[in-house]
């Protein structure tokens, strides 16, 4: 057990960016005219993220990662703007 958990921490250390762990609801389009499919992105970093998905066996090698959220504009300047995200 504690291998196990010395390994963990080395792999987290190979990591390029730190993850962040969110439970947060998304979708998959496969890109190929099929139905956007549900999935939960787990932890997620500037480089990449983790998904939950009903069967990975079948999903393509590519595809776009779509979330929505509810944001508010808390910051305006001429060509960019910040926003906040809101809960539900």
């Amino acid at each position: 057990m504690v291998f196990f958990r010395q390994q963990q921490s080395k792999l987290r250390e190979l990591r390029r960016s730190p993850r962040f762990e969110i439970h947060y609801p998304a979708f998959f389009d496969p890109c190929d005219g099929s139905v956007p499919q549900n999935c939960m992105i787990c932890d997620i970093s500037s480089g990449g993220a983790k998904l939950t998905v009903t069967n990975p066996v079948d999903m393509p090698v590519e595809f776009l990662l779509m979330f929505q959220r509810r944001c508010r504009i808390v910051r305006r300047d001429d060509r960019q703007i910040g926003v906040m995200f809101l809960k539900g």
